[in-house]
């Protein structure tokens, strides 16, 4: 092997173990991984040690960008497809009028108030303004389903907020096209943007979720044969990719969430289907192997979210924009995160959880690439704008991800000493 192939060998090896350390940390030390993974992709990237020790060149992550979109995408639909799995679905129909209410409430207020804090405090046009809003408006399913599966809250709580992060990616990503279209052509069609949304929840959820219920019966005809696990895999690849294509043109991320919402619900599809027969065996096992495989893809997903980065291109003017942004992000979580827990009767952990679940992800990082291409040749561009846009996401991302991680290890230590006041309590009473 030559040395650029020893190289990645041993930093593919490296990022496995960090990922695997990083899940133990957290084990332990309820500090979740996510952050870890970012910053290492910082590290390795070409503006700090990429370059300096042949780790990741801007070449080598030029090659990588090709197949960008193959790969977020891939990671998305796996780890909303985990996602599903754990989730208990009568928790997912108990939280659905509070997830609704987070997912509206938190993303327009959100939306239009860093709108116009851009407008008119950094005077930015308004059109721009409103797409930079809505590109960081929604919280992201790829990092708030990893942190809160572990934490120690209410299944309708984790239900909630998975939901909500699922339908916020959409907003922000029907939303985000249709004011870049906007830009372009000018003509603003409120029929359009309501079908693309009614298309992308209605449709990709129930294609999802009736292909899950049909693959439990396949899964049934499967069971003791090897590999019977993985081919789960390929049908999810294509029920995700089909509810993408036209005439559907659906979420394929939708889809993937209730494809495994109804796999991983299949005792209670049971009941509801007493009167055919579905003997099925525990899904123990399709569980741990699926975890394996979240677990791989999700790890150098984080890495290379981390790798985005491009200190080199950085000036105030970015940061002051991210933070601006941040803090209307912050303001606004905690708004909602106070509504939630006066209107769903949260307790302490949950409210604090709601409230420190606000990162931006994956769809805030593709979308905001889109801008310096798309409106390249409109008159309102200008290609320092496409910087400002990308840049000031990026900020975003690591900014709120930063404070899900410090907001998510003060809950869990609050939840530890609660638990040790209540265990004294007990044995002062005993």
């Amino acid at each position: 092997m030559d040395t650029g192939t020893i190289t990645a060998f041993m930093a593919i090896g490296s990022i496995i173990f960090l990922g695997f350390f990083g899940n133990v940390i957290f084990t332990r030390y309820r500090i979740p991984d996510v952050l870890i993974l970012i910053i290492l992709g910082m590290v390795i990237g070409p503006d700090i040690f990429g370059e300096r020790f042949n780790l990741v060149s801007h070449d080598a992550l030029a090659a990588i960008d090709n197949f960008k979109e193959l790969f977020l995408s891939a990671a998305l639909v796996i780890i909303l497809f985990d996602g599903g799995l754990s989730l208990d679905i009568k928790s997912v129909v108990e939280s659905m009028r509070l997830s609704a209410f987070m997912s509206i409430v938190a993303f327009f207020l959100t939306f239009v108030t860093i709108a116009l804090a851009l407008h008119f405090l950094m005077n930015i046009d308004i059109l721009l303004s409103l797409t930079m809003g809505a590109i960081v408006g929604g919280t992201s399913g790829a990092i708030v389903i990893p942190i809160v599966s572990k934490m120690r809250i209410r299944p309708q709580t984790k239900a909630m907020l998975i939901m909500e992060s699922i339908t916020t990616d959409v907003l922000v990503i029907v939303i985000s096209l249709s004011l870049i279209r906007v830009i372009l052509t000018e003509d603003l069609n409120w029929v359009l943007i309501t079908r693309d949304l009614a298309s992308k929840f209605l449709l990709g959820g129930v294609i999802g979720f009736v292909a899950g219920i049909l693959w439990l019966f396949v899964l049934q005809k499967l069971q003791n044969q090897p590999l019977s696990y993985m081919i789960t895999i390929a049908a999810l690849f294509i029920v995700a990719g089909t509810v993408e294509l036209s005439p559907i043109s659906s979420s394929g991320a939708v889809a993937a969430l209730a494809f495994g919402l109804a796999v991983g619900n299949r005792q209670f599809i049971k009941r509801r289907l007493s009167n055919i027969s579905l003997t099925l065996s525990s899904n123990v096992q399709i569980q741990q192997f699926h975890s394996e495989i979240t677990f791989f893809v999700r790890t150098f997903f984080f890495v290379y979210l981390g790798l985005l980065f491009r200190f080199s291109t950085f000036t105030e003017i970015h940061l002051i924009a991210g933070l601006l942004m941040i803090s209307v992000i912050v303001l606004i979580r905690w708004i909602a995160a106070m509504l939630a827990w006066k209107l769903g009767n949260l307790n302490i952990e949950d409210a604090e959880t709601v409230f420190a679940s606000m990162p931006r992800g994956l769809a805030a990082a593709v979308l905001a690439t889109l801008p310096a291409v798309v409106l390249a040749d409109s008159a309102i561009w200008d290609p320092a704008l496409g910087v400002l846009i990308l840049n000031t996401t990026l900020i975003v991302i690591f900014g709120t991800t930063l404070l899900t991680t410090i907001f998510s290890v003060i809950t869990e230590k609050g939840i530890d000493s609660r638990q040790r006041k209540e265990l004294r309590k007990r044995l002062t009473k005993a």
